[in-house]
């Protein structure tokens, strides 16, 4: 099966019905001490509020959020989207922002990537239908 970076080409015309998933057996205490690890290494850098996780798949020359940022656009809103001031590459909910909020949003971050660095962003999250 083809798998890419954060992508299966397969997975956009079928779905799975099962897997099989392998694993290391740890005690509890290890297994805990990682998850806390994962876990406080994740809010040191992401936003707690709601959001849909990162936006844009990394570029492959800067990492997308790292770009947004050198941009100078955390904090930008449309509507009640904005994007993190914790981190470039999320777009945050504000309190009621919409589907077209969010889509606007990305469409500015993209513009701006282009017409400032020719980088050409593509959404790590899949948009299905219309705002």
């Amino acid at each position: 099966m083809k798998v890419e970076y954060r992508s299966c080409p397969l997975f956009q015309e079928h779905i799975a019905l099962g897997a099989v998933l392998k694993g290391h057996p740890a005690s509890r205490e290890v297994v805990q001490k990682r998850m806390k690890t994962f876990s406080e290494k994740r809010w040191e850098s992401q936003p707690a509020s709601p959001s849909a996780g990162c936006i844009f798949k990394n570029p492959g020359t800067i990492p997308a959020g790292k770009l947004i940022d050198e941009l100078g656009l955390k904090g930008t809103r449309v509507g009640d989207a904005v994007v993190s001031q914790e981190h470039g590459n999320f777009i945050i909910n504000g309190g009621r922002a919409t589907a077209k909020d969010v889509l606007e949003l990305i469409e500015i971050i993209r513009q701006r990537a282009r017409a400032e660095r020719g980088i050409e962003l593509q959404t790590e999250v899949e948009i299905i239908g219309e705002a």
